[in-house]
């Protein structure tokens, strides 16, 4: 357990840099010492990390199936999504929503956001029992970036979670590039509502 620990902080600080020998070195030692399973999540996002997507993948597929933990399946939608394979991202979870954690969701829910995937991204927060308040931002960019303000305005009214300047930052950039002042203006009335100064 301790050396996992090591080996995933030595990951992490390798994908900072993000310097690709030194990920593929690390990678190398993991397997000398028979732990890449434990690892593989560190080990997709170093890779991603690095711009070598197809090794992130490769650590994933020799992952043995009953081995692949939502972490790794996590990791690898945000590599897919990062380096604009979105539809893949999605793919990862077919047929496993059940299993989503919020991470998982969230990644997800970026990954229709940065590729105007808004159908896909309805169908993903509609599965949600209790959306946190990164699913609503999530929405919000992927409304917002879609030309939806108005959806997205009816969203954060009507959220269940106590909004963030962070998620009224993003509504009224929509605005702004969409030219919809008359939301804009409703805005600072919701910021009230919610004791947001």
């Amino acid at each position: 357990m301790r050396l996992r620990r090591r080996y995933a902080e030595f990951l992490r600080r390798a994908a900072s840099l993000p310097s690709l020998p030194l990920v593929a070195s690390l990678h190398a030692a993991v397997l000398r010492r028979g732990v890449p399973t434990l690892l593989a999540a560190s080990l997709i996002g170093g890779y991603s990390a690095c711009g070598d997507l197809a090794s992130a993948r490769a650590v994933f597929d020799e992952t043995p199936p009953e081995e692949r933990t939502l972490s790794a399946r996590t990791a690898l939608a945000g590599a897919f999504s990062a380096h604009g394979r979105c539809r893949e991202a999605l793919g990862l979870f077919s047929g496993l929503e059940a299993e989503m954690d919020d991470r998982a969701v969230t990644v997800l829910l970026a990954a229709c956001a940065r590729a105007g995937m808004v159908g896909e991204g309805r169908k993903v927060f509609a599965r949600l029992p209790r959306p946190a308040l990164q699913h609503y931002t999530c929405m919000v960019e992927m409304l917002g970036r879609a030309g939806e303000v108005e959806e997205a305005e009816l969203l954060v009214a009507g959220m269940e979670a106590r909004p963030d300047r962070v998620i009224f930052a993003a509504l009224l950039a929509a605005c702004r590039v969409h030219g919809r002042v008359d939301v804009a203006e409703r805005v600072p009335g919701l910021m009230r509502r919610y004791s947001i100064a």
